[in-house]
């Protein structure tokens, strides 16, 4: 099922117009990370501390989120990602492998880039390994990319209107969970985890309307 030219066209408007503005909002939040906004600090505190206290009262949250976070990590995703460009290249899906794997690795390259010219610390106590700088979170950077990616490549190839929602849901809320981990861990503040998720709703978009896997599934 190929989209028609009209609706291709509002499509990928539709797509670039929601990167236009998760790009504002992220180049905003950056600014106040930057400026050690006092407000947006308080909230970060308060929400981790909180965090910290209820994943030290209650072990099996923390195994469960300790579990959670590690699916998160490039080291389960990428060969996930490669076995799945691999199977679309078997299929002939050139435009979609291509459209994960540059989607991927300009997001995650991106948020490196972003990292280290923002240099923000971590949270003091840690309930997990964890390293580098904290802004964005590198995990819920790559499982959000991970399940947009997967929510945009499967969308056109399931037919069925229940499984798209059910392969949706399945995926915003793999990625939504890793991004709580993170916060439950204390290994990141609840503004690292929106940062990377606004990163990954400015490069995905523009990437797959590059690739130009918004037109339907054809090869």
């Amino acid at each position: 099922m190929t989209l028609r030219p009209l609706e291709q066209h509002r499509t990928a408007r539709t797509a670039l117009s929601v990167a236009a503005l998760a790009a504002l909002v992220l180049l905003l939040l950056t600014v106040a990370v930057l400026d050690h906004l006092g407000a947006l600090e308080r909230a970060d505190a308060a929400i981790s501390g909180s965090a910290h206290r209820f994943a030290l009262a209650h072990p099996l949250w923390r195994s469960a989120m300790s579990a959670i976070t590690r699916t998160g990590s490039t080291t389960y995703i990428g060969p996930v990602v490669a076995v799945a460009c691999l199977v679309l290249l078997r299929w002939r899906r050139w435009r979609q492998a291509a459209f994960v794997a540059v989607a991927l690795l300009v997001t995650v390259g991106v948020r490196v880039l972003i990292m280290k010219a923002v240099a923000r610390p971590r949270p003091v106590e840690w309930l997990t390994s964890a390293a580098g700088w904290s802004f964005p979170s590198g995990h819920s950077t790559a499982a959000a990319a991970a399940a947009l990616i997967a929510v945009l490549v499967g969308w056109p190839l399931l037919r069925r209107r229940r499984d798209r929602l059910i392969l949706a849901g399945i995926a915003g809320a793999w990625a939504v969970a890793v991004g709580v981990s993170r916060v439950a861990l204390t290994v990141h503040w609840p503004t690292d985890v929106l940062g990377a998720w606004l990163l990954v709703a400015v490069i995905v978009p523009v990437v797959a309307a590059g690739c130009g896997v918004l037109s339907g599934p054809a090869k």
